[in-house]
């Protein structure tokens, strides 16, 4: 009887350890479970992170594509508009040229050179009829005159000059008909010319010519050619 009393209170001790043995590893699958929820729930999380940052990857994608497109398009507007309005331009000028053409058969350019043409044919005939006599040419108005000489060129030498008279209402007898007679004057003549009209006079035949052009209104000045000797 003594020899199994003393056996059962010898493992009393190793049930107590199996006890918390058994308690120490519930506590750590607790731990576990609860470590693993938590790593779940974290996973969760990062999914659902990566996935709206996937979506706003997209829209910006998408807005980004968008206002290219709106960039783009404005742009073509723009140039399309441009070569519209040139095109507009271009057809407008092409069909007024050729209404012109139509009401205007002869180029304006031709009508100009025409009209100068018959004012110089008719300023011709009036100081023809005014030249035939510079002692019976009638009292003109100076600047008339001035202004009528004032279109004579080197290429008009042979035209009539308007009549310019002296201080005393009398035209000289020395006035020349034409340019070409003028420069024909020699120095005695010339100097006769200025002086009849109340000009200082020079010893120079080229001066005095361009003193009376000047004064009757000629534009241009006769240049004197220098005489080359032979050595």
């Amino acid at each position: 009887m003594s020899t199994y009393s003393t056996g059962t209170a010898s493992n009393a001790p190793d049930t107590a350890a199996v006890r918390e043995l058994l308690t120490m590893m519930s506590a750590t699958l607790a731990t576990l479970y609860d470590s693993a929820h938590q790593i779940h729930q974290l996973r969760r999380q990062m999914r659902s992170q990566e996935k709206k940052q996937d979506q706003r990857i997209n829209e910006v994608k998408i807005m980004v594509k968008d206002d290219l497109k709106l960039q783009v398009a404005e742009l073509l507007r723009a140039q399309i508009a441009e070569e519209v309005r040139d095109e507009i331009k271009r057809q407008v000028a092409d069909e007024v040229k050729e209404q012109l053409k139509a009401r205007v058969p002869i180029p304006i350019e031709e009508q100009a050179a025409e009209s100068t043409q018959q004012l110089k044919d008719v300023r011709t005939s009036l100081i023809n009829s005014l030249a035939v006599d510079v002692d019976l040419i009638p009292d003109i108005n100076f600047r008339e005159s001035r202004r009528a000489n004032a279109i004579l060129r080197a290429s008009n030498l042979d035209d009539h000059l308007a009549p310019i008279l002296k201080s005393s209402g009398e035209a000289s007898k020395y006035f020349p008909k034409d340019l070409k007679t003028l420069f024909g004057y020699d120095n005695e003549t010339a100097k006769k010319l200025v002086l009849d009209y109340d000009l200082p006079a020079s010893e120079s035949r080229e001066k005095n010519l361009n003193k009376f052009m000047a004064h009757m209104g000629v534009q241009f000045h006769l240049i004197p050619v220098p005489i080359l000797e032979d050595s």
